[in-house]
C-alpha cells in the first residue's frame, strides 16, 4: 500500500441506523421506527458483542420527552459536505462468509475482486459488476455482498465539532430519498452546508416484507419555512466568513488508492456487520442477498439484481456528472 496516496475522510465518531429487533412469532429481524445511534467500540465479548449506545442518544431521547423507555425518532444534524455528490455514496460490498475479509467492491457496473495470482500472491482484477443477485461469486457460497450506503452528517450539539456521524444503510429506498432531498437542497439553498436539517423517519410497506411496515430515513428542514432555514443558513455562512474561517470543507476530501479502500473495508465490518445477516434484508423490505436469488426463486418471481444493480449504476453515474459540472 502507498501510504502518500490514503484516501483522507473526516473522521466518524459513532454511526445513525435504523433500529431492528426479532419478531418473537417468525423470528425474523424487523425494522424499528426509531435510531440506533452507536459509537465504535463494541460492548459485551464473543457473539453477543455489539456496539455500544452513543452518549449523545440520551441526550437526544431526553430532548424528546417521551415517557416510558425514550426512543430517538428524529435528529437534529447538519450536512458535513456542501455538495450532495459529496455527501452520500452507495456501493456494493462483498466478504467473505468465512472470516469476514472484503473481497470486492463494485458499482453495479464495474468491480474490483481481491484474488490470488499464479503465485498465491493477492492482486486485484477488474470485472464487470451484475450486483449481487447475479455475482457469481455470491452464488458460489463463499461471499455475502449488500449495498453500502453512507452520508456523514454532524449533530446539533455533538461536543467534537472535527468529527461526523456516518448514517449507514443498506436500504435502496432511503437512498434514493436522500439523494433526491440533497440534489434539492443544494439546487434551493446554494448548498448543503448549515442548512438546519433533521433525519427522520418514514414507513413503506411491499410484497417482499409481507406489506409489513418498514422504516426508512429521510431529510427535513429543521425550520418552520424554507426562508427561516435560509436565514440560518445565511446567518452562520456571513459569520464564518467574518471570523476568516475556511468553509470549503469539500476540499478535504480526496481520493486514495483502491486497495486501501479494501484495508478501510475490513476495518469498518463492525459497523455493517447487521447488514451481511442472513435475514438482514428483512429489515427493509428487501431480499436477502447472501445466495443469488433465493427469495425471487422461492416465490416464482425473476430476479430484481438486474434492477437494483442498473439503479446504482445510475445514480453513480449521475452522482459523477454532478460533481465534474460542479468542478
Amino acid at each position: 500500500m502507498n501510504l502518500t496516496a490514503i484516501a483522507i475522510a473526516p473522521h466518524a465518531e459513532g454511526f445513525i441506523k435504523v433500529a431492528c429487533e426479532d419478531d418473537p412469532l417468525f423470528g425474523e429481524a424487523r425494522t424499528k421506527n426509531e435510531f440506533l445511534i452507536t459509537a465504535r467500540h463494541h460492548e459485551g465479548s464473543g457473539e453477543s458483542a455489539k456496539l455500544a449506545a452513543h452518549p449523545i442518544r440520551s441526550e437526544l431521547a431526553k430532548q424528546a420527552g417521551e415517557g416510558g423507555e425514550p426512543k430517538v425518532t428524529e435528529i437534529p444534524i447538519r450536512l458535513f459536505f456542501n455538495k450532495a455528490a459529496n455527501s452520500l455514496s452507495i456501493r456494493y460490498q462483498a466478504y467473505e462468509v468465512e472470516g469476514n475479509r472484503p473481497v470486492c467492491s463494485g458499482d453495479g457496473k464495474d468491480a474490483r475482486r481481491l484474488t490470488l495470482a499464479a503465485d498465491q500472491t493477492p492482486t486485484f482484477q477488474a470485472l464487470p459488476c451484475p450486483g449481487p443477485e447475479l455475482c457469481d461469486l455470491v452464488a458460489s457460497g463463499k461471499a455475502a455482498c449488500r449495498r453500502q450506503v453512507r452520508m456523514p452528517v454532524q449533530i446539533e450539539g455533538q461536543s467534537n465539532p472535527l468529527s461526523v456521524f456516518e448514517v449507514r444503510t443498506s436500504s435502496l429506498n432511503t437512498y434514493r430519498a436522500l439523494r433526491a432531498q440533497l440534489q434539492l437542497i443544494e439546487h434551493q439553498f446554494g448548498g448543503l452546508r448549515h442548512v438546519p436539517l433533521k433525519l427522520t423517519l418514514w414507513q413503506a410497506s411491499n410484497e417482499l416484507s409481507n406489506f409489513q411496515p418498514f422504516s426508512l430515513m429521510q431529510l427535513q428542514l429543521d425550520a418552520k419555512s424554507a426562508t427561516e432555514a435560509m436565514a440560518s443558513a445565511k446567518k452562520k455562512r456571513e459569520e464564518i466568513q467574518t471570523a476568516g474561517l475556511n468553509d470549503d470543507i469539500d476540499a478535504m476530501l480526496t481520493v486514495g488508492e483502491t486497495e486501501d479502500a479494501f484495508i478501510a473495508a475490513a476495518a469498518d465490518f463492525p459497523g455493517v456487520s447487521e447488514f451481511y445477516s442472513a435475514d438482514a434484508g428483512r429489515r427493509a423490505g428487501a431480499e436477502p442477498i447472501t445466495t443469488p436469488a433465493r427469495a425471487a426463486r422461492a416465490l416464482g418471481r425473476a430476479p430484481l439484481g438486474a434492477v437494483a444493480s442498473s439503479a446504482i449504476a445510475e445514480a453513480v453515474n449521475m452522482g459523477a456528472a454532478s460533481a465534474v459540472a460542479q468542478t
